[in-house]
């Protein structure tokens, strides 16, 4: 009997999220300070989005760490689910960070004015470290993501994406500001820059929902697959007296399989064994990401 688990080492997925929880609060530390420390509509909304991103990681961290805590085995339909409304939180957030950038955005159109403070340049600095730092996060995430399909790591990329493309558009936008400041036209690169922004987390959170909703409705095996199934249970039918059902569904990346067979009584134990134990490995073998269960089955009592 196979117990279906989440692909990769929870360790590994648990230490990249718990990487960017640190990350992200001391982002969101230095970001605080930075627009206390300045005049600068932009560097309030870069706090607000910095602090939900923040959010958004500790959550992933949470729910990573809830399922290398659990039972993995007791719990196979259940893991992807969790993950894919994991995933589900991080692109809500992912919208209040839309939303707050655009009214910010706005409200800098209609009311310009130049940067000043201390704390322009606190955070220029500090874009620059967290550019290089949210990319090497989104590349170990992106890693870990093609090696465990989990949904959890995928939304991982796609938020550390949209941060270092903020941090790179935040320091493009102050350092333009800066330099082009005896413009009057310069007013307006800050709330542009900030919709660029919007942009990009905009697209991110709709491949972040349109993933996480396919994933958590289940749906059954596509038909090359049910065929082959069949195909197998032909090929070892001399093995078994009778099929009694099969049972199959996709839940997120993974696939259950519930197979009930029925066996000769004077067939020995271990003979019953090995068939199902052959039966289960060429299944498996040959879909990816599946748990095939074999259960033995009565015969119906003649009535």
């Amino acid at each position: 009997m196979s117990h279906g688990v989440v692909a990769g080492k929870p360790g590994d997925k648990e230490k990249s999220a718990l990487t960017g929880v640190v990350a992200g609060l001391a982002d969101t530390l230095v970001t605080l300070g930075a627009m206390m420390a300045a005049h600068s509509s932009v560097l309030v909304a870069d706090v607000l989005k910095t602090f939900l991103e923040f959010v958004a990681v500790l959550l992933a961290w949470l729910a990573i760490r809830r399922i290398s805590r659990g039972q993995a085995h007791n719990y196979n339909y259940g893991l992807g689910k969790l993950e894919n409304l994991s995933s589900l939180f991080v692109g809500v957030i992912m919208v209040m960070c839309l939303l707050v950038i655009v009214v910010n955005a706005t409200r800098n159109l209609l009311h310009p004015s130049h940067i000043s403070g201390i704390g322009v340049w606190i955070s220029l600095a500090s874009q620059v470290v967290y550019a290089g730092i949210n990319g090497g996060l989104m590349l170990k995430n992106q890693r870990l993501a093609e090696r465990c399909e989990s949904p959890i790591l995928t939304s991982q990329v796609g938020l550390f994406r949209t941060k270092m493309l903020a941090n790179l558009f935040i320091l493009g936008s102050l350092g333009s500001s800066l330099a082009l400041s005896r413009f009057a036209w310069s007013v307006y690169i800050d709330p542009v820059a900030s919709l660029l922004i919007a942009l990009s987390i905009l697209l991110a959170a709709i491949g972040i929902f349109s993933h996480s909703f396919r994933d958590l409705l289940d749906c059954t095996l596509e038909e090359t697959q049910q065929i082959f199934i069949l195909r197998q249970l032909a090929q070892h039918f001399a093995e078994y007296e009778g099929l009694h059902g099969i049972r199959s569904r996709r839940s997120g990346s993974r696939v259950y399989v519930e197979i009930f067979l029925e066996f000769a009584p004077d067939k020995k134990v271990g003979e019953v064994m090995a068939c199902t134990e052959r039966l289960r490995k060429q299944i498996e073998s040959q879909i990816p990401e599946s748990s095939v269960t074999i259960a033995l089955a009565n015969s119906p009592v003649a009535t």
